[in-house]
């Protein structure tokens, strides 16, 4: 390699670091956008559609399908819409003490951007990507009707992931990679305390944890590609603190900790070149969601009990299907359409996370400036189910006084992203 090769590489993954610090409401918590390119087409062909760096997210043999030095800079700006629609919550003190506001739009606009780089020497490829593929923000207002079961619910994620691959042969490229995942996570809800009125109660923490994926891609004959990517679990012990913040008077700070375990998935993608300008993909990808079995909060204060939501979450599938057509040399189009199951279920879900299952439809493009630099942009529509909550909260910071929300959520999702790739 190069020491210009070598200097751009380190550049954008610099650049990545610093901008990989944003939050987006996501499908459970996960965030798909990782590739300007794919988004048009609804991550059909994810793991097989090796048009850019970004497949380095995906399935990191990929890289084999490419030659040269390339970095992809890209972004997705995610626009949710959340409302609460109440049908009856209640606490033990009365529903007066909720009050009838039932909290507006809780959804988080956010930007989540991704830096991939990678360069070739023979039949090996080495690469980094750096993003953020964990993600949630939801926000309540202080006086909505759901403030005691949550007000503010904030993930963030950065992930390093270095990876290699090598062509083992003709028709099997194979490739792995590190996972550093630095997170950090914050959760407030409001308590009553008695005649004073209302404070709340505030948890932030924050862990790296390592983890690692893998790949295979497959090209039987020309013009085909089957593309496997798997992401191992990442585990965080979060360890942080507590503070409880009543409306008058000083606040109490507890240390506390809560593990939290990403969940796994494997994805296997086909890309099918039907003729000289059009090309049809897909993909299934299986989630290992049912690791989410709670949210356990432990205190080191001594005789204090943990706290404790039980979550349940269920393993789940993402379908998605696309095409893309090239409509000159320099222009080309695509759309897709995708199935995404909720790991959530009626009985399970929670006002911090009001997740139902998801139907996308998307469009968009890549335009090659010059034979070095193309743009990549792609929108997308998520269209949500209504999802119902029956969930019961504590009123009061010790718990004495419970209550239940009753409703349930009308949501859509709109996400532009946009994508410049480089060859140097």
């Amino acid at each position: 390699m190069s020491g210009r090769n070598c200097a751009a590489l380190l550049v954008f993954s610099a650049v990545a670091v610093v901008a990989g610090s944003g939050e987006a409401a996501a499908s459970g918590f996960a965030l798909r956008e990782q590739s300007g390119s794919l988004l048009g087409q609804a991550f059909a062909g994810e793991n097989a559609y090796a048009a850019d760096p970004s497949i380095i997210f995906f399935n990191p043999a990929g890289m084999s399908a490419l030659d040269g030095t390339r970095v992809s800079v890209g972004a997705s700006f995610i626009f949710p819409n959340i409302e609460f629609n109440n049908d009856g919550s209640t606490t033990a003190l009365g529903p007066n003490i909720l009050g009838t506001d039932e909290g507006g739009d809780i959804g988080e606009n956010a930007l989540v951007p991704s830096v991939y780089a990678m360069t070739s020497f023979g039949d090996f490829r080495i690469g980094i990507g750096v993003n953020s593929p964990f993600g949630l923000s939801t926000e309540y207002e202080d006086g909505s009707i759901p403030r005691f079961a949550a007000l503010d619910s904030s993930l963030r994620t950065i992930n390093v992931n270095p990876v290699v691959s090598y062509q083992v042969a003709p028709w099997l490229a194979l490739g792995v990679g590190a996972q550093i995942q630095r997170t950090d996570a914050r959760l407030t809800n409001a308590a009553f305390f008695g005649p004073p009125g209302e404070g709340n109660v505030e948890l932030q923490a924050d862990d790296v944890g390592y983890g690692f994926t893998a790949g295979a891609l497959i090209t039987p004959r020309a013009g085909t590609q089957i593309g496997i990517g798997f992401r191992s679990s990442v585990n965080h012990t979060l360890d942080g603190d507590v503070k409880i913040n009543p409306p008058v008077g000083g606040s109490v700070k507890l240390d506390a900790s809560a593990d939290l375990d990403t969940p796994e998935s494997l994805g296997v993608s086909l890309s099918q070149q039907v003729t000289d300008r059009l090309s049809l993909s897909g993909t299934v990808e299986w989630t290992n969601w049912s690791r989410f079995d709670e949210l356990r909060v432990e205190f080191d204060t001594p005789g204090r009990p943990d706290s404790v939501t039980e979550e349940q979450w269920n393993d789940t599938y993402f379908f998605s299907l696309g095409a893309d057509y090239k409509l000159t040399d320099k222009f080309t189009v695509r759309g897709g359409v995708a199935y995404d199951q909720s790991p959530v279920s009626d009985k399970f879900r929670t006002a911090r996370l009001p997740d139902e299952d998801r139907y996308w439809i998307a469009i968009g493009g890549t335009y090659a400036v010059t034979d070095a630099i193309s743009i990549d942009a792609g929108y997308t529509h998520i269209f949500v189910k209504n999802a119902s909550v029956n969930e019961g909260f504590n009123v009061t910071p010790d718990g004495t006084v419970t209550g239940t929300l009753h409703g349930d959520y009308d949501e859509g999702i709109d996400i532009f992203g946009i994508q410049v790739n480089i060859r140097i």
